[in-house]
């Protein structure tokens, strides 16, 4: 039977139609045993063809089309061996990488190892007199006698073999081809010409229609077949790939790794080390020397020495090691770490430390990382797959559907929305019935759009970087994968994550975290206003007041403690101690509410028992119910007798999205190694529903304990030094919430937001005593330039007046008219009139037309004595709604307080009051600043919200048919009026709502507003 020489999958970017699972399922279906994928340009699809290839007995062919830069001479690149799969790794980086390439010379110079096939009678020679394993290809219909490639062949003695190329499965899918490549023109289907497309007969025929095109030619499948003998390679081994590292004097890895870590054991513990850690230390040390992973340690801390403020994370967090090489800073002894979830024995895919360094230092340290480790370092990519949305915008602008229209309808898609699963249905009419679009009007050529986007949705569309992981070899890494540049300029590997893991290539990742840049900003601003911040000695979860503010939820702006879920668990818990913080971290994942409500009542008092003796000691720290991600590889080695490899493979493939079948098979070993050690039927099924709660994502101890020390630092900040803490949160941008909200919180707070103002704000806001100061960052429309040259005029002078600082700074028109609307020039009025202000912008521009058209103009002396005319007092509410245009929240109050008059007479409350209520129907209004759609178990919407009014903050529930009637009408950035029942659960009190009245957004109602003093 011949095989498929030249198939291409969806990994052939806007090309290929089909993923590799279904091709393989489809090619097996037809009879074949063995398949080439061989993507344009690309090993992306490398690890999930194979894995694909290994379900469905399919014996797997390794190879990439590779296409000249300049010309369309392109040549199919089949590996015979591992010389081959590193050469053609070589080529392809060339072609993505190299200016210069040229692919006779790439592949003259790196053929070794390849079955080279080509159409060009040229090429064939030249890689046949370098010695290259080539032949002549037919990839459509028979070359006829006399062709050139035949003559070329015939003169060299190598063979023609029939290789048809595939980009779809079936020839109705041509269709959505075309449409992939009308999207990669940006242009509409009727434009393509042929040569923008794959022939139409390019599907994945059954081996009977290959013989019926070749009928003519046989010798050609024949040779097909004889070249496909010679393919025997199945795919790269590599084992386990570590960083390189070279120790002084020769030393080596395992004992400089010793060194280093005892060095820093004294430097954490004192020079006296007790047997607990030495103990531990030698554990780790012959488990880390036995793998083979010192060098990984070692260029770790090499990495992090980069930066003063790491925060060393994952499952390598339960390392001692670590900690005392200072990547990691939560002691895994004191806080009794499972070290195994990181390393044991039996792992068999490789170690992962995750490093956080301030957001903004962490492209520093990334590029120090690639240019100290130049080419043997890379990016991992990331594959970028149509979503919905993205989808429906791309089919309709090949539909040519005007940019207004594309823009009304797919902000009324719904934000989750899986239209993947519905495959033979009416897509307008599924859309028409969600609560989210109701009332959508979809005429025609809408419903054939939407029906297509389906079709492409989840498809790979093209690369981009890896928010932080970077692989380091011992070889140069393009002898293991394909490299290219990304975009921004760095170099990334073709695979993705788990690509990269399944490959055996070690990733470091080197994260970007807003909160370090929030402590790291916070402390400096605390020490540049004379207060003490002890870095080393520093333990902020020691601190009582610390404790009290986290135990009662008061941690808005403290990452990953200040969702709106997490403080509601905190004032549940009532504990705010380091232990019980680092429990609720993990246990508040999606799948385990359940087990949330069964821990708040055992942790209050209720009696409880482990549901088998044998889980006793196992999960007693939480109550007997699995909280981290080891846990589940505990429970499992404890209840049914997995060994540490099983029980860790378990816990993996929980997260996996092709998890299904390997769990059944996890399943029936769990029931029967939990049987053989007598649990019971019901305790079995009991355990089995816990440990599926960690569907989807959950994190593990040490994970949990490192975030939760940043946590706490950030929360001892906001405790004892509120303005310098709030400023560095604004200033970094990040967070759960907008910086309106943060700005609220600093209000209530007690804190004074002062405005901006040129002469005293620096680009980012600034704390002291009990005020902040509005950072000039937060003025909409104010370039960074502009920015920089106000605060380097300032410090080199104060400005004089509004001329002085229009002359120093020379803003642009538009950024001179927001400084005034947002107060930022008031200083420069007498009587604080923006009108003025106004006015004598409105004269400057006069001047500067006049300049520019070459007209006469006043002296200098003429113009500075034109006084204003007499203006009237500025309107306060025009003020207000263009200071809330400028700067997206009010400086001296809270939105809210504009709307009491609408809501006079509704009987509402304020939101500080609401505790009074619990058990009633009550009113409150109030501003729409956060929220979290989920779908319940029968998977209808529903949507958790946070409201605030000037008093408070307002936690609000939206069950299914209350966010079926009201979902249309919730919209960021403004006003409502809800109504509904006020609830406690553990001493947290919750609205659940019944009803909603949306007030207009700011702008609307600014000029019926009527109670402004």
């Amino acid at each position: 039977m011949m095989l498929p020489l030249t198939l291409h999958s969806h990994y052939s970017f806007m090309w290929g139609t089909a993923d590799p699972e279904r091709i393989c399922r489809t090619a097996r279906g037809l009879g074949y045993t063995r398949l080439a994928l061989t993507d344009t340009d690309n090993l992306c699809g490398l690890w999930p063809f194979l894995a694909a290839c290994r379900r469905h007995g399919i014996s797997p062919v390794v190879g990439t089309e590779v296409t000249d830069r300049e010309t369309s001479r392109r040549a199919v690149c089949l590996v015979k061996n591992r010389e081959g799969y590193a050469n053609l790794c070589r080529v392809l980086s060339r072609r993505h990488m190299d200016p210069g390439f040229e692919l006779g010379a790439a592949l003259t110079e790196n053929g070794r190892g390849l079955v080279i096939l080509t159409r060009d009678p040229g090429l064939l020679a030249v890689w046949h007199e370098a010695g290259c394993c080539v032949a002549g290809v037919m990839p459509g219909r028979p070359v006829p006698a006399g062709h050139p490639l035949r003559e070329a062949a015939r003169r060299l003695g190598v063979p023609v073999a029939a290789t048809p190329g595939s980009f779809f499965l079936l020839p109705e899918e041509w269709q959505v081809h075309r449409l992939l490549r009308a999207i990669d023109g940006n242009t509409s289907i009727g434009r393509l010409g042929a040569k923008d497309l794959a022939p139409s007969d390019s599907w994945l025929a059954p081996p009977s229609e290959y013989a019926r095109r070749f009928e003519v030619s046989p010798e050609a499948l024949r040779a097909a077949e004889k070249l496909s003998e010679r393919l025997t390679f199945t795919g790269p081994e590599f084992g386990i790939v570590l960083p390189p590292w070279q120790g002084g004097d020769g030393e080596g890895a395992d004992a400089a790794l010793r060194r280093t870590a005892y060095a820093g054991a004294r430097r954490r513990y004192g020079e006296k080390l007790s047997g607990t850690v030495v103990d531990r230390l030698e554990y780790e040390l012959r488990i880390i020397r036995q793998m083979g992973f010192s060098s990984y340690f070692l260029v770790v801390r090499e990495i992090v020495a980069r930066s003063p403020r790491i925060c060393g994370r994952g499952s390598g967090a339960a390392s001692l090691v670590a900690y005392c090489l200072e990547i990691t800073n939560v002691c895994p002894v004191k806080y009794n770490l499972y070290f195994e979830r990181f390393l044991n024995p039996g792992r068999t895919d490789p170690p992962d430390i995750d490093v956080d360094f301030a957001w903004d230092e962490r492209d520093d340290v990334l590029a120090w990382v690639l240019e100290r480790f130049r080419g043997h370092a890379a990016m991992v990519a990331n594959h970028i797959t149509f979503q919905p949305r993205m989808a429906v915008r791309e089919v309709a602008k090949v539909y040519g559907i005007p940019d207004g229209e594309i823009g009304r309808i797919s902000k009324r898609l719904p934000r989750f929305w899986r239209m993947e699963e519905a495959d033979e249905v009416d897509m307008a009419a599924v859309l028409r019935e969600r609560p989210e679009s109701r009332g959508l009007d979809l005429p025609d050529p809408w419903p054939e759009i939407l029906a297509l986007a389906r079709r492409i949705v989840g498809m790979p569309r093209y690369l981009s970087v890896h928010s932080g992981g970077v692989v380091i070899t011992p070889e140069p890494i393009d002898t293991y994968v394909p490299i290219q540049e990304a975009p921004k300029g760095v170099p990334i590997v073709q695979w993705e994550k788990d690509g990269v893991e399944t490959a055996g290539l070690v990733k470091i990742d080197l994260l970007g975290n807003r909160s370090l840049g929030v402590i790291r900003d916070a402390v400096a601003n605390v020490r540049k206003n004379g207060g003490r911040v002890d870095g080393r000695g520093w333990l902020p979860e020691e601190d009582p007041a610390t404790q009290r503010q986290v135990a009662a939820g008061r941690t808005m702006g403290c990452f990953y403690i200040e969702s709106p879920a997490m403080r509601l668990l905190q004032e549940k818990a009532a504990k705010g101690d380091f232990e019980h913080l680092v429990i609720h971290s993990s246990i508040i994942r999606p799948a385990a509410n359940e087990y949330i409500q069964k821990y708040l009542a055992r942790l209050h008092g209720a009696d409880w028992d482990p549901i088998h003796p044998l889980l006793s000691s196992v999960l007693e720290e939480t109550f007997g119910i699995m909280v981290y991600q080891e846990d589940v590889s505990r429970v499992a080695a404890a209840l049914a007798g997995f060994s540490p490899a099983e029980a860790d493979g378990l816990r993996k493939i929980l997260s996996k999205k092709d998890r299904v079948c390997a769990l059944r098979d996890y399943y029936a070993r769990f029931r029967e190694g939990a049987t053989a050690l007598g649990v019971s039927e019901k305790q079995i099924e009991e355990i089995w529903g816990m440990i599926l709660s960690f569907d989807g994502y959950s994190f593990c101890k040490p994970h949990s304990a490192s975030y939760a020390r940043v946590s706490f630092q950030a929360a001892w900040l906001k405790t004892h030094f509120p303005a310098e803490f709030m400023a560095a949160v604004i200033s970094n941008r990040g967070g759960f919430y907008s910086t309106f909200a943060y700005v609220s919180e600093a209000r209530r707070l007690g804190l004074t937001v002062l405005p901006p103002d040129v002469n005293c704000s620096g680009i980012r806001w600034s704390g002291e005593g009990r005020a902040i100061r509005v950072g000039l960052l937060s003025i909409k429309g104010l370039s960074a330039d502009t920015q920089s040259r106000v605060v380097s005029e300032r410090d080199r002078c104060p400005f004089q007046g509004l001329k002085d600082f229009l002359r120093r700074v020379e803003p642009h028109e538009d950024e001179a008219a927001q400084l005034v609307r947002c107060g930022a020039l008031d200083g420069f009025s007498l009587d604080g009139s923006r009108a003025q202000l106004t006015w004598a912008l409105a004269g400057r521009r006069s001047v500067e037309r006049k300049k520019t058209a070459n007209m006469p103009l006043f002296t200098d002396d003429e113009t500075r004595e034109v006084p204003p005319p007499v203006l009237p007092p500025d309107d306060p509410t025009t003020r207000l709604r263009q200071e809330f245009s400028a700067l997206g929240f009010l400086c001296d109050r809270h939105p809210m307080t504009l709307f009491k008059e609408s809501v006079k007479g509704s009987g509402r409350i304020s939101a500080k009051d609401i505790r009074r209520h619990v058990g009633r129907t009550v009113r409150i209004a109030g501003w729409l600043i956060t929220g979290k759609k989920v779908r319940t178990r029968r998977g209808d919407p529903m949507e958790f919200l946070t409201f605030e009014d000037d008093t408070g903050l307002v936690e609000t529930t939206f069950f299914p048919d209350t966010y079926e009637r009201f979902c249309h009408l919730l919209d960021w950035g403004r006003p409502y009026l809800l109504s509904g029942k006020v609830d406690e659960n553990w001493g947290a009190v919750t609205l659940t709502v019944d009803g909603v009245k949306a007030f207009g957004k700011m702008d609307a109602v600014a000029r019926q507003l009527s109670t402004i003093s």
